[in-house]
This record gives C-alpha cells, sequence and structure tokens, in this order.
C-alpha cells in the first residue's frame, strides 16, 4: 500500500505501520518522526537517562523494522509503540541490576544500608505530608496509579472520566508533588 506524495503526514499510525510492514520507508520515516521523540520521553521516565531512552527507541524502531508482523492491525499503533517501549526499558533495567547483581559479590555495609533504610522513611513520610494537601480527587488517582499500578484506562472507568482527564490529572499531580519532593532527587 504505498501512498501519494505528502499522505503520509494524515495518514493514520496503523496504515502507515501496515505499509511500513510492506517495507514502505517512507511510511515508516513518517511513524519514526512521529513517535521517537513521545517514546523516548516516555522511556525517560523509566531510566532516568536521556542517552540510553533514546537507545531504548531506537531499539523498539529496529524492532519494528525487523518483526512488523508483531503488530496486531486490530489494535492502536500508538498504544502497542508505547507498550513495546515500557517492555524494553524494563527488560533493560532488570538486565541492567541483574549484571550489577553478578559483579557485585559484596555484601553492603551496614551502615549504607540503615542510610538508605533513614533516607525512604523520610521520603515515605514527606509523600504522606504532601498527599494531606492533595484534594480527594489527586489522593484517589495517586493511590490507584501509585500504590495499586492500575492502567489509565481501568482508572478512567473507576472515576467515571475520560482518560485524557486521568492523564492530564496525573500529569498535574505528578508536577505539584515534585516541587516538593525536590529535596529526594539526585539532580
Amino acid at each position: 500500500m504505498k501512498f501519494q506524495p505528502g499522505t503520509y503526514k494524515t495518514c493514520t499510525d496503523e496504515k502507515l505501520m501496515q505499509s511500513a510492514a510492506q517495507g514502505d520507508r517512507k511510511a515508516f520515516e513518517s511513524l519514526y518522526d512521529r513517535y521517537f521523540d513521545k517514546l523516548t520521553w516516555f522511556a525517560k521516565q523509566y531510566v532516568y537517562d536521556l542517552q540510553v531512552a533514546e537507545d531504548v527507541v531506537q531499539e523498539v524502531f529496529i524492532k519494528i523494522i525487523e518483526q512488523p508482523e508483531l503488530f496486531d492491525n486490530s489494535r492502536k499503533f500508538s498504544t502497542w509503540a508505547y507498550t513495546v517501549t515500557a517492555n524494553r526499558c524494563k527488560n533493560m533495567l532488570r538486565d541492567t541490576q541483574n549484571r550489577k547483581d553478578l559483579l557485585s559479590n559484596q555484601v553492603k555495609p551496614e551502615q549504607t544500608t540503615m542510610q538508605h533504610q533513614m533516607d525512604y522513611k523520610q521520603l515515605r513520610e514527606k509523600i504522606k505530608t504532601v498527599l494531606e494537601g492533595l484534594s480527594e480527587k489527586e489522593k484517589a488517582l495517586f493511590v490507584l496509579r501509585f500504590e495499586h499500578e492500575l492502567p489509565i484506562k481501568e482508572i478512567a472507568e473507576i472515576t467515571a472520566s475520560p482518560e485524557g482527564t486521568i492523564k492530564s490529572g496525573l500529569h498535574y499531580l505528578l508536577k505539584k508533588m515534585s516541587v516538593h519532593l525536590k529535596a529526594f532527587t539526585h539532580e
């Protein structure tokens, strides 16, 4: 399925993916242009490093080129791409941790462990204090998403709100909380 020049920008992601699977380079490039920055930002939320996030997204696009049949045409491309990216991030983090564990056969000094426990306790107390200052709706979003780890779609169903409202609410909630938790970052 080849498109007329200029129609790539208006074509749906799913049609572009179908065309890319058939070897249409321009269709693939259009998907890449649409999603590289978005997926990189998303991956950075997992790996906290822009270069590593970019590497993860490159791997995702290589997978798209090499195994286009993994995409189910009945699903949304964006959902699939974000899922593949999240899974790749999780696998990469797990692999990195496993390598660290294998390389480090040392027991952590007791003092370091105690310091980490104290830091964690202070962080939990700070989060509790911040949560007390939130609205009931914000508290509910926090609990459903970060304590119960529910997907946005399910939170939307539970709260009878559109998914966009949930995403927006989570964005502003995290922004609000980050101001209070800045002291706990490694920046």
